[in-house]
């Protein structure tokens, strides 16, 4: 058996408060969704300087994740050739920012891997680059990759690549997943632009602190500039009522996500009426979807890289390859 040095790296997907399309002003959260990664170094009798791999889906392009290798190779003059694999509980091509936190999880991977650091900036913004340089996103997703890597809620500015604010976000969520996808890079830019105007009164918004009101209002105007019927979103919130939940679209779409009071923080009465109105609010959306897939999650406050030592701790320990990893372990 041929043996190569390894390393491991992982990042959270995560929701849109304010999508930067229109004014390249974002607000996103991170969720417990993840993406992990395993760059392994100098493969031998490869075609390849770096050949990338997505667990599970032979077909799905892989050119962002060897970007990303690249850009770490690059940064530090190290030659040589790599197999890089990512395995993700995060849903592609859904607006749940799987491609950010492939790009940070692949360069933490990396850097483990050759035994080099950086610092957390310079590696999302080399995730973001790698991110353009392969197509896969209009703005840079700064906002999206800024969430994924320091968790909470991030506010950004993505054409001076600033992170605004920060801030610990603490909601259960629930995710619609529409069996169809939705290729930022092919989003209608200037419909998006139209409604510039209305997405910066979002932005204020959610500068302010009020995100619900934020992401209401940013999910109603991306839905009607991008095509996407609000209804999912304003069903949840109807139902929802009574505990202020509020719900939009992700991204680009297709899917929606919904805030939720953390249940354990909730009186024992008000668990058992949550838990209803979760369950209505999934029985309605399994009715408009038939095919969708949903989702339980929680948002997350952790950071990337503390949560890729983690990780590469436990896996190393395991004497595990990122295939025989379950995505249930850690």
């Amino acid at each position: 058996m041929i043996s190569c040095q390894k390393g491991y790296g992982c990042a959270f997907g995560g929701g849109t408060i304010v999508n930067a399309i229109a004014s390249w002003k974002g607000s996103a959260f991170a969720t417990e969704l993840k993406t992990y990664a395993e760059v392994c170094l100098d493969l031998p009798f490869s075609s390849k300087i770096i050949q990338g791999h997505v667990f599970g889906s032979p077909d799905t392009d892989t050119t962002l994740i060897e970007y990303c290798v690249e850009a770490v190779f690059e940064h530090f003059d190290y030659t040589g050739t790599a197999s890089v694999l990512t395995k993700s509980s995060i849903p592609t091509a859904s607006g749940l920012k799987s491609s950010s936190a492939a790009a940070n999880a692949v360069i933490l991977a990396t850097l483990d891997a050759i035994g080099e650091t950086m610092d957390p900036i310079t590696i999302v913004q080399l995730g973001v680059a790698a991110a353009r340089k392969a197509g896969v996103t209009i703005t840079g997703a700064y906002d999206d990759a800024c969430a994924s890597f320091f968790g909470g809620v991030v506010l950004t500015d993505n054409q001076s690549l600033s992170l605004l604010k920060r801030e610990e976000f603490d909601y259960d969520v629930i995710v619609l997943n529409p069996n169809t996808k939705s290729f930022s890079s092919q989003t209608n830019i200037s419909r998006s632009i139209l409604m510039k105007d209305l997405i910066d009164i979002a932005f204020e918004t959610a500068l302010s602190g009020d995100y619900k009101k934020a992401m209401k209002l940013n999910g109603l105007v991306y839905c009607s500039a991008l095509g996407f019927n609000p209804d999912p979103a304003i069903t949840c919130m109807e139902i929802g009522q009574y505990f202020n939940i509020t719900a939009g679209l992700s991204g680009t779409g297709p899917s929606f996500t919904a805030l939720l009071p953390c249940r354990h923080t909730l009186t024992e009465p008000d668990q058992f009426i949550l838990d209803n109105v979760k369950k209505t609010i999934q029985n309605s959306w399994s009715s408009q979807f038939p095919n969708s897939r949903i989702i339980e999650t929680k948002t997350c406050n952790r950071d990337a890289l503390s949560e890729s030592r983690l990780f590469s701790e436990f896996i190393r320990s395991k004497n595990q390859s990122l295939k025989e990893f379950d995505l249930k372990q850690l």
